[in-house]
């Protein structure tokens, strides 16, 4: 089932080109952009993938402070990981967790 006017019909360009400037009326008019489905879609999809990168980060930095050296395998593990949920637990563990030999055991128990 369509969720917008976009999605729902195909206008003669003439048309479009009409609607288009309508669109960027309304839009200065009231302040407010229109934003297609396809767009807010890809807003919320680049929003969780930079939470995701952040945390990916956080978790990195965290075993950099605290251990100091932290090999690119290690590293390259924890970006290769997209499950936020996941990522928000290996964040907590990474605070609290005694080393990196028991980090990299977190990390291979997800594996399997």
């Amino acid at each position: 089932m369509a969720s917008s006017i976009a999605e729902m019909m195909t206008l003669p360009r003439s048309l479009e080109e009409n609607f288009t400037r309508e669109i960027y009326r309304y839009e200065e008019e009231n302040k407010m952009p229109y934003i297609t489905s396809v767009e807010r879609l890809g807003i919320e999809k680049g929003l969780q993938e930079g939470r995701q990168e952040g945390r990916q980060e956080d978790i990195i930095a965290v075993l950099q402070v605290r251990f100091e050296t932290v090999s690119d395998a290690l590293v390259e593990a924890v970006n290769g990981i997209q499950d936020e949920a996941i990522l928000t637990n290996l964040l907590r563990q990474a605070i609290a967790i005694p080393s990196l030999d028991a980090f990299q055991d977190l990390l291979n128990s997800l594996e399997t």
